[in-house]
C-alpha cells in the first residue's frame, strides 16, 4: 500500500524489524553483564563483588542516617575475603554461619591498628542489593553498617557451589587507630 509516496508495507516491516528485538530485550530484562553491580548474581559471577559499589551503597545509607562516609581499606577487604572463603569452606562441612570471635586476631595478623571495630557475617544473599536489604533489616548488621566511629571498611563475598547458601558475606567496619593520644 502506498500513501503519498510512502510504502507502508515495506516501512512497517522495517520498523517491526527494529522494534521487535528491543521490545523482546525489554521483556527479558538486562543480561548478567548489563546488570548494575548491585544486582549482579554472585552465584553466576563466582562471588566477584564490586567493593566500590558496596562502599557507595553503605555510605549512602550512613549519610541518610547522619553519619560520615567510610573508605575501603585493602587490609580490611583482604581479611574479609579470607574469612568469607573460610566460611564458605566450613559451610561445606555443615558449619553454622556466625562470627567466630577471632576478628581481633585477624586484624592483628593484618597489621591493622584500630579503635572500635565491628563485623557482620551472613550467607545466602546472591546480590549486593539483597545483602544490603537483609543487613538493613537486622539490628546487629544495621549496627555494624551504622557504626558511628567507623572511617574504613572491608567487604567480601565468597561463592561455593554445592553448599546450602552458596554465597558467603563478611563486612568489617573499623575506626583506624591514628596514634593520636588526645
Amino acid at each position: 500500500m502506498r500513501l503519498n509516496g510512502f510504502d507502508a508495507g515495506r516501512t512497517g516491516l522495517a520498523l517491526l524489524a527494529l522494534v521487535l528485538p528491543l521490545a523482546t530485550a525489554a521483556c527479558l530484562g538486562p543480561s548478567t553483564a548489563d546488570k548494575p553491580p548491585l544486582y549482579q548474581n554472585l552465584a553466576e559471577s563466582a562471588g566477584d563483588l564490586n567493593e566500590a559499589a558496596a562502599r557507595d551503597m553503605i555510605n549512602a545509607y550512613r549519610a541518610n542516617n547522619g553519619l560520615g562516609a567510610v573508605a575501603l581499606d585493602g587490609r580490611l577487604t583482604a581479611l574479609a575475603s579470607a574469612y568469607a572463603g573460610d566460611l564458605a569452606a566450613d559451610a561445606g562441612k555443615g558449619a553454622t554461619i556466625t562470627p567466630d570471635g577471632r576478628l581481633e586476631a585477624r586484624l592483628a595478623a593484618a597489621g591493622y591498628a584500630h579503635g572500635a571495630v565491628s563485623e557482620s557475617v551472613s550467607a545466602g544473599y546472591y546480590t549486593l542489593a539483597e545483602a544490603f536489604s537483609g543487613w538493613r533489616d537486622s539490628s546487629p548488621h544495621r549496627d555494624t553498617m551504622l557504626m558511628a566511629s567507623a572511617r574504613e571498611m572491608g567487604i567480601a563475598a565468597a561463592y561455593r557451589p554445592g553448599t546450602k547458601y552458596k554465597v558467603y558475606w563478611v563486612l568489617v567496619m573499623a575506626e583506624p587507630d591514628t596514634g593520636d593520644a588526645s
